[in-house]
């Protein structure tokens, strides 16, 4: 870039524009019905929304309304925040559109509402989030033992402090190291 030449910002409190697409035309509609949220149109065919925890359960249910299918709910582990970031992952089915819809809660007591009210398929999702993070989904019934061991139900070890090569020793005693070659690196 020459020295010469403007660089244009965003003035500070402006939210950016929204293209005129079908994508920007549907984060507007949301967007007006929901002044608390963040929006973007990442590409075509793809949205984002970004939401406070506290409001995210009202939020998903407005969103319902347009995005007809959850298809997924994963949780990214921001281990250095000290909190988890929760990805619901939704389909239109009617504009062919996909959300991105992400909300963070703190990873002391994670507790979120859940949307099985609006998707009765996010009971899996929300169980699975539940065991392998912690995550406590207040409302879902079924949270409890769902795809690991009862003795490894309360370890939660998807999240990134979970100590894998120390679990496993304590499981399966001292003689289970594995070693490459060179008995320099684990191969467990």
């Amino acid at each position: 870039m020459a020295v010469n030449e403007k660089v244009e910002t965003q003035p500070v409190g402006e939210k950016p524009e929204l293209p005129d697409t079908k994508e920007g035309r549907l984060v507007k509609l949301i967007l007006e019905k929901a002044p608390y949220v963040e929006g973007s149109v990442r590409r075509e065919r793809r949205v984002e929304f970004k939401v406070p925890a506290e409001r995210i359960h009202e939020f998903l249910e407005l969103a319902s309304e347009k995005f007809e299918m959850l298809m997924q709910i994963s949780v990214v582990d921001w281990l250095k925040e000290g909190e988890f970031e929760l990805v619901y992952q939704l389909w239109s089915v009617s504009e062919s559109v996909h959300a991105f819809v992400r909300t963070r809660v703190p990873r002391d007591n994670a507790e979120v509402p859940t949307v099985m009210d609006i998707w009765p398929v996010a009971e899996t999702y929300e169980r699975e989030a539940h065991e392998f993070f912690g995550i406590v989904f207040k409302g879902n019934p079924r949270l409890g033992p769902f795809i690991l061991e009862p003795r490894e139900y309360e370890k939660h070890p998807l999240r990134k402090d979970f100590n894998t090569i120390g679990y496993v020793k304590m499981i399966y005693g001292e003689d289970f190291d594995r070693y490459d070659e060179s008995k320099t690196n684990y191969v467990i």
